[in-house]
């Protein structure tokens, strides 16, 4: 019998989020970790909503909004129970840390303690390394009246040099548990002065400074500093900095930071070229997807929760399914007679390319196997890396075995790493990195499961649009509100108004008695349930996709890909381009979000409407739209909304209301395409009939039940609009 190979180690550290010394122990045993050749990890538990996080919104935040998903719907044991068997665990760290019990199933307990010294005593020793004389002492506490917190910026100084790391917030016995170890100079990095001056037994030196800063100034001049340590990109807020630091560390990422994003976007713009595709993160709103895309880089989200980051460092392997995805799509003969009686064909496709949004993998396989829904799902290289395998696998798995062959097709997402307005790149930018993605996606997928097809946020430059300010929601009449300004750091008002050392833990806000009337005004229309007829003005409201770029098609095309979706042509079931063999095709069901640029369904009626209209004529064509699925299926979502998405997707694979709708894959509505344009060039015309016939129920699927509208999205506060 072989023997296994030895598991590598891994070091994990666990703490509380409240904790403010995790910010600086944790550099610290990263760096500590990759001197001894060891992966590293950290899990930091808090309470969680595990809803979606849209961007940041002065006045509408709670204390759980934007810290991850639910560890229960997150699954964040299960995803610890996964490292304990690719890896030799060693853990220390906090006592009460829910991730005890998994690591002392399939890991070892290195020290349950919260104290630092005692953790970094317990840490070298056991990664054989020798304890550093110099401290690096942060400021968790937020300082000037910007509410700058500066300590998770600071983790490239504490990882270029080895060094121990405390919060200012230490007492005198840690400081003399330090000196104990060795510890013999301790030095203040960005600390605010009044508690510089207040740190027991003084700081021997002190390094920079907050005062007079913004967040974006701040980060960039920081940035610089590293430059020669950095590899790419960390774009987020300080708590999102802070939780993805093992992903930092691994990937040498600067952080960044701006309120909003694109002021630092553009003052390190330089920085963020010379960095690797994507920039890891999360949006201040979606303008961020038009600045890095305009720098030529995609997005790739994340949120303070695991997957963890030194999961892909394991090599991801589907097997071969036992019989090629295409066996199960209908062949040119079916689709020609298909074409000729005049059939529509429908296909959802299910975004969730993001590492955030890996979540809802399950659930989307789950809906699959109860509606019996054919669709497509978006993916990218890092959340194909960063996914659980037991769900992946699934795909490669026969519906008699109980997985989804034949009935969810992958497709490769926008930069293929992350996500950006492709339409804005530069020429020649996003072929490449489509090129290169494929090629490690090859590593990961058998050749029967490769992406076809690719999905854009929006490939089109946004041209004026028109959206009516009164509309009709679920019967009820709805009025558009103006929107709140976006936000924006004044640092040198803010500085000369706040005496030295004092604390504000919020940015001030401009207009702030227009700001406290608004909501005033909110308050009072909640009060009175009148906030169901009024929503904010969306920042797309006003514009539409324009016309496909040719040279966005052509990259797609030279990538090797034989089809793509794009937002232009929408509502036509004809496609935008043919080069040969490759098509674009427009979605044609659902409405524009507004919030976000791109087309998608939101509830059954806008599949009956689109069933109507593309079925009238009684012509074929195709109904197909996108799902955003982090809207409907992180763990705080589903229990809201996810009956309404089950029944989106029960009606698409029943047949549609009429029950004449073909329900099939993306690749298979792209071959229909094809088809459709040569008959209307006289090759192979079909006459279709007056009247498609209803499909019988072996080719419809699941009956179609009678089911409502659903529910719509969440409309946000009149009162605190972005």
């Amino acid at each position: 019998m072989s023997q296994m190979p030895p598991k590598p180690p891994l070091l994990l550290f666990l703490a509380h989020g409240g904790d403010p010394h995790r910010v600086a122990i944790a550099p610290v045993l990263a760096a500590a970790a990759e001197r001894a050749g060891w992966a590293f990890d950290l899990y930091y538990d808090g309470r969680r909503s595990g809803r979606h996080f849209g961007g940041w919104e002065d006045g509408n935040r709670t204390e759980a909004t934007g810290t991850g998903s639910l560890m229960a719907g997150g699954r964040h044991l299960d995803h610890a129970l996964w490292l304990t068997t690719r890896f030799r665990v060693v853990a220390l760290g906090d006592p009460a840390s829910p991730l005890w019990p998994v690591v002392e199933a399939g890991g070892e307990s290195a020290l349950r303690s919260t104290d630092p010294a005692a953790l970094y005593e317990a840490a070298f020793r056991l990664l054989g390394q020798p304890i550093p004389e110099e401290v690096a002492v942060l400021d968790m506490a937020p300082q000037t009246p910007l509410g700058i917190v500066a300590a998770p910026f600071l983790y490239p100084q504490l990882m270029a040099e080895p060094c121990l790391g405390i919060d200012a917030s230490a007492d005198a016995g840690l400081r003399q548990r330090l000196e104990a170890l060795g510890a013999r100079r301790f030095t203040g990095h960005c600390v605010d002065p009044v508690r510089a001056r207040a740190f027991p037994g003084g700081l021997d030196a002190t390094d920079g400074k907050v005062a007079g800063e913004s967040y974006a100034s701040f980060s960039v001049a920081l940035a610089r500093r590293h430059a020669g340590w950095g590899r790419g990109t960390l774009l987020g807020d300080p708590d999102l900095i802070a939780a993805q630091l093992p992903l930092a560390a691994a990937k040498r990422l600067l952080p960044l930071y701006g309120r909003p994003q694109t002021d630092v976007i553009e003052r390190a713009a330089d920085l963020i070229r010379a960095g690797a595709d994507p920039v890891y993160g999360r949006q201040f709103d979606d303008h961020d997807f038009f600045a890095l895309g305009r720098l030529g880089r995609g997005l790739q989200i994340v949120d303070p929760d695991p997957p963890f980051a030194s999961t892909a460092a394991l090599p991801l392997r589907i097997p071969e399914p036992p019989r090629p995805f295409t066996d199960y799509e209908p062949d040119d003969a079916t689709l020609r007679r298909w074409a000729a009686e005049g059939r529509v064909l429908t296909t959802l496709v299910l975004w969730s390319g993001m590492i955030r949004e890996l979540h809802c993998i399950p659930r989307i396989l789950d809906l699959v196997t109860a509606t019996g829904l054919r669709c497509g799902l978006v993916v990218t290289v890092d959340s194909l890396t960063q996914s659980s395998p037991a769900d992946l696998a699934l795909l490669s798995v026969p519906e008699e075995r109980g997985g989804v062959l034949g009935r969810v097709e992958l497709l490769l997402g926008s930069t293929g790493r992350g996500v950006c307005a492709e339409g804005e790149m530069p020429d020649g930018e996003l072929a490449r990195l489509l090129a290169d993605a494929r090629a490690e996606i090859a590593t990961m997928l058998p050749p029967g499961l490769m992406p076809r097809g690719w999905w854009p946020l929006v490939d089109s430059p946004l041209v004026p649009g028109r959206t009516p300010r009164l509309h009709w929601e679920e019967g009820r009449p709805v009025l558009r509100i103006k929107p709140r300004p976006r936000p924006s750091e004044t640092p040198a008002a803010s500085v000369e108004a706040a005496p030295e050392g004092t604390h504000r833990s919020a940015p001030p806000r401009s207009g702030a008695p227009a700001t406290d009337a608004r909501r005033l005004i909110g308050n009072a229309l909640r009060r009175y349930r009148l906030d169901r007829f009024y929503e904010a003005w969306r920042p797309y409201d006003s514009a539409r996709p324009g016309r496909l770029r040719p040279e966005v098609a052509a990259a797609v095309r030279s990538a090797g890909f034989d089809y793509m979706w794009t937002k232009a042509g929408f509502g036509s079931a004809e496609p935008v381009t043919m080069d040969g063999g490759f098509v674009a095709l427009p979605f044609t069901a659902g409405d524009w979000d507004g919030w976000s640029p791109f087309y998608t369904i939101r509830n059954t009626a806008q599949v009956r409407a689109a069933e109507r209209r593309l079925t009238r004529s009684g012509r074929p064509g195709w109904l197909a739209s996108n799902i955003d699925s982090i809207l409907w299926m992180l763990p705080g979502e589903v229990l809201e909304k996810g009956r309404a998405l089950f029944q989106v997707a029960q009606l698409v694979a029943g047949g549609g209301g009429t029950g004449t709708l073909v329900n099939v894959t993306p690749n298979t509505v792209a071959r229909y395409a094809r088809i459709l344009a040569e008959a209307r060039t006289g090759r192979a015309a079909p006459a279709p009939p007056d009247m498609p016939p209803r499909l019988p129920p072996e080719i419809r699927g699941n009956p179609e039940p009678d089911v409502s509208s659903g529910t719509r999205q969440p409309t946000r506060d009149p009162a605190e609009v972005a």
